[in-house]
C-alpha cells in the first residue's frame, strides 16, 4: 500500500469515527443501536440490519442452550486455495492459519445480529455516552456504570475499555476445561475448574455516583487433573489501571495457605496453558492497559466466529482437530468490527510487542486477536466464540483459542463441551463473600 492510499484510508477511518460521534444523541432512535453499533444492514445485504429481537435459547435439562441456527448450511467455504479472493475480509492471523494447516477451513454461514441486551443496560449506555470520560492517559474510566462506557469511541483506550466492561452477566458460573495441543496432534487436559464471575459494575442496585471502581471478581477452583486439584485463584479488576492494575490471590494445597499473587497479571505465563497463553490473554485481552499505546484503526467487515452455541454442544472429540478446531464445528459469519492496535509504550515490557484486536460492534467483545513478537513476527492468533443466551438476554464470548503460529502448539480454554452449560444469576452482594481470600482458603482445602 503506497503512501497516498494509506493517507486516504486514514482520512476515511477518521471520517467514519467523526460521523458516528456526531450521531451519539441518536442511541435510542436513529442510525445507531442502543450499544452504538450501526443499525442498518451493509449495502450488499450480507450483514443484516439490527432489529433488537431476542432469539429463544432457553436451556434444556443439561443447562446447555440450543443452537437456534442448527438447520442452516454454509454459504461460503474459505480454504488456503481461495483465501486471496477474500483477503480483505480476513484477519492476518486467520490467513496465517489457513496457510499453515491444510485441514483449516472457514465455513461462512448467514449473518445474524443476534446480540440483544436488557433495557436497563441500554439506558446505562445512553447515560454513559454523556457522562463517561477517561483520565490518566486513558488508564482510568470515570463516570461510567452498568453498560459499556463509550458507545461511540474516539480513541483506542475508549474502545478497549468497552471490551473490558462489556456485559457478561451479573453473577456467572460454569465449569470449564482447558486443553493443550502439541504440533504433533497430542491433546492434554491440563485443567478443569469451577469458574465464578461476579460483576459489581452491573449491580442493578448500584449507580455511577458512589461506585468503588471494582468492576469484576473472578474465582477459579481447580478440580482436575488430580495433581492440581485443590488449587484456587481469585482476582479483582478495577476501572483505575493507573493506581491499581489488578489484585490476585492464589491457594496452593501443599502450602495450605493463601498468598497475595502479583504475578496473575500481564504476560506472566499461565502454567496450565503450557506457555501458549498468558494471564492477559484471557478473553483475548484482559487486565491493565498501562503497558500499551492503543490506537483506534477504524471499522471494517470481516469474517469472525459468531453464534457458536452449536460448538459448545459438541463433544470435545468432535471439536478438536489437528492444528486447529475442527472446521465442521465452528460457525463463522460476516460482521462489522472495530479494529484496535496496541503497541508497547515507551519503557514498558510485554512479550506481546504489538496486539491487534477485533471487537464485534454489537457486543464490543474481542472475537479475534493477533499478536506480534519483539522481532515483528506474527506470533500468535486468538479466536473467541460467542454464546448466545437470548433468554437472559445476552451474547458474550466464552471459550477461546490461542494458536502459536511459530511452534504449532495451541490451547482451547474455557471449554464447556464436556462440563455442562452456563448459569446466569441476578447480582447479590452477599455472594461476594465467596470471592474473598478467606473463602479461597476454606474452599481450596482437599
Amino acid at each position: 500500500m503506497n503512501k497516498n492510499i494509506r493517507n486516504l484510508v486514514a482520512v476515511s477511518m477518521a471520517a467514519l469515527v467523526a460521523s458516528a460521534f456526531a450521531q451519539a444523541p441518536n442511541l435510542k432512535s436513529g442510525n445507531l443501536t442502543p450499544m452504538g453499533a450501526e443499525r442498518a444492514a451493509n449495502k450488499e445485504g450480507t450483514i443484516p440490519a439490527w432489529d433488537g429481537k431476542a432469539v429463544d435459547t432457553k436451556p434444556g435439562a443439561d443447562n446447555k442452550r440450543p443452537d437456534p441456527y442448527a438447520s442452516e448450511k454454509p454459504v461460503l467455504q474459505i480454504t488456503n486455495a481461495n483465501q486471496t479472493q477474500y483477503a480483505d475480509k480476513l484477519s492476518d492471523g486467520t490467513k496465517a492459519l489457513l496457510a499453515k494447516w491444510s485441514g483449516m477451513r472457514i465455513d461462512v454461514y448467514p449473518s445474524h445480529r443476534s446480540a440483544v441486551f436488557s433495557q436497563a443496560i441500554y439506558d446505562a449506555v445512553a447515560a454513559n455516552a454523556t457522562r463517561a470520560k477517561l483520565a490518566n492517559g486513558g488508564l482510568t474510566v470515570e463516570g461510567a456504570y452498568g453498560g459499556i462506557p463509550f458507545p461511540v469511541p474516539k480513541n483506542g483506550h475508549e474502545a478497549l475499555w468497552n471490551h473490558m466492561l462489556s456485559y457478561r452477566g451479573q453473577l456467572t458460573t460454569f465449569t470449564a476445561d482447558k486443553y493443550v495441543m502439541t504440533s504433533s496432534g497430542d491433546r492434554v487436559l491440563t485443567n478443569r475448574q469451577r469458574t465464578g464471575l461476579a460483576y459489581p459494575y452491573y449491580d442493578p442496585k448500584g449507580k455511577a455516583d458512589g461506585f468503588n471502581g471494582e468492576w469484576a471478581r473472578a474465582r477459579l477452583d481447580v478440580t482436575e487433573p488430580p495433581a492440581n486439584a485443590g488449587q484456587a485463584l481469585m482476582t479483582i479488576d478495577y476501572v483505575d489501571n493507573y493506581t491499581k492494575p489488578k489484585d490476585g490471590w492464589q491457594y496452593v494445597p501443599g502450602q495450605r495457605r493463601v498468598r497475595k499473587s502479583p504475578s496473575l497479571v500481564y504476560d506472566t505465563p499461565d502454567p496450565s496453558a503450557a506457555g501458549l497463553a498468558n494471564f492477559d490473554d484471557v478473553n483475548l485481552f484482559i487486565g491493565a492497559q498501562d503497558r500499551y499505546d492503543v490506537k483506534l484503526i477504524g471499522k471494517k467487515e470481516i469474517y469472525i466466529p459468531y453464534n457458536n452455541n452449536g460448538l459448545f454442544r459438541k463433544p470435545v472429540n468432535a471439536v478438536i482437530g489437528k492444528g486447529t478446531l475442527n472446521p465442521d464445528a465452528v460457525r463463522w459469519e460476516l460482521h462489522r468490527v472495530w479494529v484496535l492496535e496496541a503497541s508497547l509504550a515507551k519503557d514498558k515490557r510485554n512479550v506481546a510487542a504489538k496486539r491487534r484486536l477485533y471487537l464485534d460492534e454489537d457486543t464490543w467483545q474481542a472475537v479475534l486477536a493477533d499478536t506480534w513478537d519483539a522481532q515483528g513476527k506474527l506470533w500468535k492468533t486468538g479466536q473467541a466464540f460467542t454464546l448466545l443466551a437470548g433468554d437472559e438476554p445476552s451474547a458474550s464470548t466464552l471459550s477461546y483459542t490461542w494458536f502459536d503460529l511459530l511452534s504449532g502448539g495451541w490451547v482451547y480454554a474455557a471449554a464447556i463441551n464436556e462440563t455442562g452449560g452456563v448459569s446466569y444469576q441476578d447480582y447479590d452482594a452477599k455472594q461476594l463473600t465467596k470471592f474473598t481470600s478467606s473463602a479461597l482458603a476454606s474452599g481450596g482445602v482437599r
